[in-house]
C-alpha cells in the first residue's frame, strides 16, 4: 500500500540550524493541449512559508502523444538538496515521448520563478515524428475517457500500440491520465521505470480488464473551532488501496453556543458502499450534533468532499430562557468553563464525556452545556453507537472538576543523529481527560547505533490499573548499538511533563568510545519501512556480530515497525532480551544475525534526514505516514 504524506495541520518540523525560512511560489497543474499552443506560461502562483529545512522547487514534465502533450507543473517547498537545472528524457519515440525538468534551490525567496515551458523549447524534437511508417494506432491524451479513439499511422520505428493509464500524483495533482498511441517496445513500461520526479509519483496500468485498486483520499483530522469559522475547506493525502477496498470518508460536527467540534477522517475500507448519508443526531435548542458517511468503488478519489458547506446550515438565532448551564467543548479540561444563559425550549445541562475511537482518530471530547429532552440521561447521539468507522461512547459520571485527572497527549517520532548525546525537545501539543482506573504516562524509547539515532515517544492516559512508576532500563550498550527507554507513570494532574529527552540521557552511563575495531556491518534505523542498504561502516572494538532485526511497537497511539541493523557484542541474543514492553509499548522483536566472516566492507552512508513530528490523538500507522488535513479558513 502507498501513500504520499501531508502533515501541513499536524506539523514537521525540521531540528536545524536557525536560519531564516524560504518563501517559495506554490501552485501545481495539469493539463492537456495542443502540440502547437507551446511554449505554454502561467500566471497567479501563489506563496508558501517553508520550514527551515527546505528549498523551492521547480518542476514540468511534458508528455508528447502526435498532436497533443500533457503539461504537469509543480511548485512548492522541498526538503531535496539543492539541484541544479535538470532535463531528463524519459522516453524519446518513436511515439510517445517524456521529458521532465526540475530545479531545487535555496538561494532567495521565490527563486522557483520558472513561468513557461520555453525553458524547454531549445530541447531536440522527440525522435521519428514526422516520418510515417505501417503501423496503426488508436491516439489518445485525455483525463476523461478513451473511447472510439481515432487511429493514426505511427511513425517508423513504432512496433506496438501502448495503451494505458498513467496515475500522476502530487502536490495538488491527482489525475488518471488515459494513454494510446505508438510505441518501440511492448512492455508497459511508458517511463523507463521511473517512478518519482521531485514530488510527483507516477504509476502505469496497461491491464485494464477486471476490478482495479483505487486510490482514495486519505488522512485524519480533529479540531475545535469558532462558529465563525464553520466554512472550512481541506485537502488530505492520499493512499492506494487494497484489492477490492473502497473509498471512505465520516466528518462529525457537534456545535455547542459559539464553537463547534469537527472529527473528518478518509481512507480506504472493507465496508460495503453507502450512498452519501447526512444524519442529525441532534438539533438543539443548545448542543447540535451531524455526522456524515460515504462509502464508494465508482472511481480513484471519490472521497472527494472538501468542505463543511453542504453538511452545516447554521440554526436560527433562538430567544433565550432561563436554565442556565456550564458550556464547554474541549479534548482538554472543563475546569475553567463559563456558565451561559441556554436557548428557550432547553430543559437540562449536559456534562459528559464522548469518546472516539476509530479511523485514526483517538478523542475524549469533554462537553458541557444545554440539551432539550424529556429525561437527563446520558443519550448525547441518540443511540448512535458508530458513525463510519468511529465508535462513539458516552460517560456522564466523570470524576468533579477538582479531581479529574488531566494529563498530557501527543505521539513523537524523530530521526536524526547523535541523539544519544544531546537532548532533543519532547513536548506534548495537548491533554487529555483519564477515564476512570487511568492514570498519566510518559514512553520515551531511544535506538542509537552509532551513525543513526531514533527517538519514539508517547505522552498520555495509561491502560486501567497502572501504578505509579518511574524507571530507565538499557536493553543493549556500547560496544554496539545503545536501545534505552525512560518511562514514567503518574497520578498528578499533568504530572507526565517531561520537556525533553534529557530525563533518559543524565541517567545513562558515559563509557569511553571504543577504538574501531575489524568488524563491519551495516548500520541503519528506518522507522516506517525496511533496511535496505548494504553499505557498511567499522564497527567500535569489542563488537563481533551485525544485527538485522525489526520490533514492532504498539500503544500509546503509536503503531510501527522500527527497522534496525547495527553491531553487537557478544553474547549473540535479541536486542530486547526478554522484555515484551516498553511502558505503555507491547513489543515484538524478530531477528537473525550475521557474524564477522559474513560481512563485507563498504563506505559508510552520510545521514541527511532529520525528521519530527507530533501527531494529536491519532494512532501514527505510518507505514502510510497517515496523511495529515489542513484546513483552510
Amino acid at each position: 500500500m502507498n501513500s504520499i504524506p501531508v502533515l501541513t495541520l499536524l506539523g514537521v518540523t525540521a531540528l536545524l540550524p536557525c536560519v531564516p525560512a524560504l518563501t517559495c511560489q506554490k501552485s501545481s497543474a495539469q493539463a492537456v493541449r495542443n502540440v502547437a499552443e507551446l511554449p505554454l506560461r502561467w500566471w497567479g502562483a501563489g506563496e508558501k512559508t517553508c520550514e527551515v529545512s527546505e528549498g523551492c522547487q521547480d518542476l514540468i514534465m511534458l508528455l508528447y502523444n502526435g498532436p497533443k502533450v500533457n503539461l504537469v507543473i509543480i511548485k512548492g517547498c522541498t526538503e531535496v538538496e539543492d539541484q541544479e537545472p535538470k532535463v531528463i528524457w524519459l522516453r524519446t519515440g518513436p511515439g510517445l515521448s517524456v521529458v521532465s525538468y526540475t530545479r531545487v534551490c535555496r538561494h532567495g525567496d521565490l527563486c522557483n520563478d520558472v513561468n513557461s515551458t520555453k525553458i524547454l523549447e531549445e530541447l531536440p524534437t522527440p525522435t521519428g515524428a514526422s516520418v510515417p511508417g505501417s503501423l496503426r494506432c488508436p491516439l489518445c491524451l485525455s483525463n476523461d475517457s478513451c473511447e472510439n479513439a481515432p487511429e493514426q499511422v505511427c511513425p517508423v520505428g513504432s512496433t506496438h500500440c501502448y495503451d494505458g493509464v498513467l496515475r500522476l500524483r502530487g502536490d495538488g495533482i491527482r489525475t488518471n491520465l488515459k494513454v494510446q498511441g505508438c510505441m518501440a517496445q511492448p512492455d508497459c513500461n511508458l517511463l523507463n521505470g521511473t517512478q518519482a520526479i521531485g514530488t510527483l509519483y507516477m504509476s502505469e496500468n496497461c491491464d485494464l480488464i477486471g476490478p482495479q485498486a483505487l486510490d482514495c483520499n486519505s488522512g485524519s483530522l480533529e479540531t475545535v473551532r469558532n462558529v465563525s469559522d464553520l466554512h472550512l475547506s481541506w485537502t488530505t493525502g492520499w493512499q492506494t488501496c487494497e484489492a477490492g477496498e473502497g473509498c471512505y470518508e465520516t466528518v462529525m460536527l457537534i456545535q455547542n453556543g459559539h464553537e463547534f467540534h469537527m472529527v473528518l477522517t478518509k481512507g480506504c475500507t472493507r465496508d460495503m458502499n453507502k450512498k452519501a448519508r447526512l444524519t442529525r443526531h441532534r438539533t438543539g435548542p443548545g448542543i447540535s450534533i451531524v455526522s456524515y458517511v460515504h462509502v464508494c468503488r465508482d472511481r480513484d478519489f471519490c472521497n472527494d468532499l472538501s468542505t463543511t458547506d453542504p453538511l452545516w446550515t447554521p440554526p436560527p438565532d433562538t430567544e433565550l430562557g432561563t436554565l442556565r448551564c456550564r458550556h464547554c467543548l474541549s479534548t482538554g479540561s472543563c475546569v475553567s468553563a463559563s456558565e451561559l444563559v441556554c436557548p428557550a425550549g432547553s430543559t437540562h445541562c449536559y456534562s459528559g464525556v464522548l469518546s472516539l475511537r476509530g479511523g485514526g482518530v483517538i478523542s475524549d471530547l469533554k462537553v458541557q452545556g444545554c440539551i432539550s429532552q424529556s429525561q437527563p440521561g446520558c443519550n448525547l447521539l441518540n443511540g448512535t453507537q458508530t458513525i463510519g468507522p468511529v465508535d462513539v461512547s458516552e460517560r456522564c459520571s466523570p470524576p468533579s472538576e477538582t479531581t479529574e485527572l488531566s494529563c498530557y497527549r501527543g505521539v513523537m517520532f524523530e530521526l536524526g543523529n547523535g541523539f544519544a548525546e544531546e537532548p532533543v525537545k519532547w513536548t506534548a501539543p495537548g491533554s487529555q481527560v483519564c477515564a476512570p482506573d487511568e492514570i498519566c504516562q510518559e514512553t520515551l524509547l531511544l535506538i542509537d547505533v552509532g551513525q543513526k539515532s531514533a527517538f519514539l515517544g508517547s505522552k498520555g492516559c495509561s491502560s486501567p490499573g497502572a501504578q505509579d512508576n518511574i524507571g530507565v532500563s538499557i536493553f543493549s550498550r556500547l560496544p554496539g548499538m545503545l536501545v534505552a527507554s525512560y518511562t514514567k507513570f503518574c497520578s498528578s494532574h499533568l504530572c507526565n511533563g517531561a520537556d525533553s529527552s534529557s530525563v533518559l540521557l543524565s541517567i545513562l552511563p558515559r563509557p569511553d568510545v571504543p577504538p574501531p575495531g575489524d568488524v563491519q556491518c551495516p548500520m541503519c534505523v528506518e522507522l516506517f519501512g525496511s533496511c535496505k542498504s548494504t553499505d557498511s561502516v567499522t564497527c567500535p572494538r569489542g563488537a563481533t556480530h551485525c544485527y538485522k532485526g525489526d520490533i514492532a511497537l504498539q500503544g500509546g497511539g503509536l503503531t510501527t515497525r522500527v527497522s534496525i541493523q547495527g553491531c553487537m557484542a557478544p553474547p549473540i541474543k535479541p536486542l530486547l532480551g526478554d522484555s515484551k514492553t516498553i511502558g505503555i509499548f507491547s513489543a515484538e522483536e524478530s531477528s537473525n544475525y550475521r557474524h564477522e566472516d559474513d560481512v563485507t566492507s563498504a563506505p559508510s552512508l552520510a545521514w541527511t534526514l532529520r525528521l519530527s513530528a507530533w501527531m494529536l490523538g491519532l494512532s501514527a500507522l505510518l507505514s502510510s505516514l497517515y496523511a495529515g488535513i489542513c484546513p483552510l479558513c
